[in-house]
C-alpha cells in the first residue's frame, strides 16, 4: 500500500518547499517521495516527514491504510535516531510495540 503523500500536503495546504524545509531535503526531493521516484527513505526523514504530514511513520512506510491526525510520538522520534542498527522488520516490531504501550496506558 503506496501511501498518498502529495493528497495528505494538499489538505494541510503545504507547498512542497514547506515540506522540505520541515524535512530538510529540497522540494525536488519531496516531488521524487510523492510520485514514487524515491521509495527508500532514510528512517529519520521518515519521521520528519511524518511529522510535516501529521501521520504516524507507519503511513509513510505503508503500513497504514488511512492517515490518522495525530503528532508522531517521541518514542518514534527516538528510533528514527537508530537508523542503520534496526532492521525493517525490527523498526515495525519498535513501533508495534510503542503503540501497544500507548494503547495500555491509555486505558
Amino acid at each position: 500500500m503506496k501511501p498518498d503523500i502529495k493528497k495528505r500536503r494538499l489538505e494541510l495546504n503545504l507547498t512542497l518547499e514547506e515540506v522540505g524545509n520541515i524535512v530538510g531535503v529540497g522540494k525536488s526531493t519531496v516531488r521524487k517521495w510523492e510520485t514514487g521516484d524515491i521509495e527508500n527513505m532514510k528512517r529519520d526523514k521518515i519521521v520528519k516527514l511524518a511529522n510535516a504530514l501529521k501521520v504516524s511513520p507507519s503511513y509513510i512506510m505503508g503500513f497504514e491504510e488511512e492517515p490518522k491526525d495525530e503528532p508522531t510520538t517521541g518514542f518514534e522520534t527516538i528510533a528514527a535516531h537508530l537508523d542503520g542498527e534496526l532492521t525493517e522488520e525490527q523498526w515495525k516490531k519498535v513501533i508495534e510495540y510503542a503503540r501497544f504501550i500507548q494503547d495500555n496506558d491509555n486505558k
